[in-house]
């Protein structure tokens, strides 16, 4: 069946998880192909299989952005001769263990050439990287990331690491947050708690924004990982040790550097009569009145806000699913700019003829190339972005309860200061 120029593939798989599979030793697979092209798992000479992968039940709309930047690719036959098609989005449902099992399923059942809109936390990298699956996402985890710039990786974010551990060099984060900050307070070193939970990746991230934040000019007086993973009984404690961070009293800008945490933290934090500048990453328009008054950081530009590359991810949005040009949010944006990643790494191996349509070969073009679209996201430069984006982008929006307006327009900063090694 096709939707909008999409293959849909409706059976079991698309239905429920899979048991797991027995993991192949092999990564190339004899299947029917033309002439044209040699068997290869996931093309067989006209169509490149690929998937969603991730938190289905938090960024559902990924698979929409995935998908509409996909029928485009098919409808106006942007490289002759080779379709893309969709199979499905894989929930990970935020486990390890099934992450695992979804990923060897992908593989081996589905034969997938590639994984596009990947919002996964937990990739099984060793995995893909062995049976050389090249992924495209938000880079929610650490294996997006190297110390140094790594032409090795199988993952790509299209705003390039985003959750670095051990970084050499870490771009120029706070540089909006700050000029937002002196706006609103007028002090030339606003003070800024950061609350995270009890991981690795959130203690790693708090390093890293101790030396980006007072870069830009901002003063970190407090940074909190004590939060557990959810669910969490009572945010009262979390709330209280940022609202008095300050020597005793609440500091200038509270962050929240968790998921949707942010949402009954903000609540908490409210509740005590804050009226500072309160700050997560949670851009959604469903969020819009419960968030209302806090601003977002985002990697992207303002949905609202006309750009060319922007104008045209919400005409393809609105050809696949009429109004959803409309409803963009951190997950539509998501799949479909990776998707676009794959789609130029994948224009880019086709120029050498249809033989040269490998997942190996993508992995090698997109491991070299630099991705943009205007407006929304990028430039995003590999292989300096498995460390860190060579510029670092980004916008904050703020809810005035109807919509997030624009207060520090897309912008990119090509600064980056040298990470000392962890002590």
């Amino acid at each position: 069946m096709r939707q909008g120029g999409v293959v849909v593939r409706r059976n079991a798989a698309w239905l429920a998880i899979a048991t797991a599979v027995a993991v192949s030793t092999l990564s190339i697979v004899t299947v029917a192909s033309s002439s044209a092209a040699p068997a290869v798992r996931g093309f067989d000479g006209t169509t490149v299989k690929v998937a969603g992968f991730g938190i289905k039940s938090q960024l559902p709309t990924s698979e929409t952005g995935a998908r509409a930047r996909i029928q485009r690719f098919n409808d106006d036959n942007e490289l002759p001769g080779v379709k893309i098609d969709y199979l499905e989005f894989a929930d990970d449902k935020q486990d390890p263990a099934t992450a695992l099992t979804e990923g060897r399923r992908l593989v081996t059942q589905q034969q997938v050439f590639a994984i596009v809109g990947d919002v996964s936390q937990f990739n099984p990298a060793e995995y893909f990287a062995q049976q050389q699956v090249p992924y495209f996402g938000w880079a929610f985890d650490n294996s997006y990331c190297s110390h140094d710039p790594s032409t090795q990786l199988w993952g790509f974010g299209y705003s390039g690491c985003i959750v670095p551990v051990n970084p050499a060099f870490i771009g120029a984060g706070g540089r909006n947050l700050y000029t937002y900050a002196h706006a609103k307070t007028g002090k030339e070193h606003p003070t800024v708690a950061i609350v995270g939970n009890d991981s690795v990746s959130s203690r790693s991230s708090m390093r890293l924004a101790k030396i980006y934040y007072p870069k830009a000019g901002l003063d970190v007086v407090g940074t909190f990982n004590q939060m557990p993973n959810p669910p969490i009984s009572d945010y009262t404690p979390y709330a209280q040790a940022a609202l008095t961070a300050d020597g005793g009293k609440a500091p200038d800008v509270i962050v929240c550097a968790l998921a949707t945490d942010c949402i009954p933290l903000y609540a908490n934090v409210k509740a005590n009569n804050y009226t500072g500048i309160y700050v997560s990453s949670l851009y959604s328009n469903l969020l819009v009145k419960a968030m209302e008054g806090s601003a977002v950081q985002t990697s992207f530009g303002n949905p609202i806000d006309a750009s060319t590359g922007m104008d045209r991810m919400k005409t393809d949005l609105d050809a696949f699913e009429p109004g959803s040009g409309a409803k963009i949010d951190s997950g539509t944006i998501a799949g479909y700019t990776s998707t676009d990643m794959f789609i130029q790494a994948l224009k880019t191996v086709a120029k050498k003829g249809k033989a040269n349509i490998t997942p190996a070969n993508v992995q090698k073009a997109a491991a070299r190339q630099t991705w943009k679209l205007a407006g929304v996201a990028g430039p995003t430069k590999y292989p300096d972005s498995t460390v860190s984006s060579v510029q670092t982008c980004g916008a904050i929006f703020v809810s005035d309860g109807t919509q997030w307006k624009t207060e520090v327009p897309y912008g990119c900063s090509p600064l980056r200061y040298p990470v000392p090694s962890p002590k």
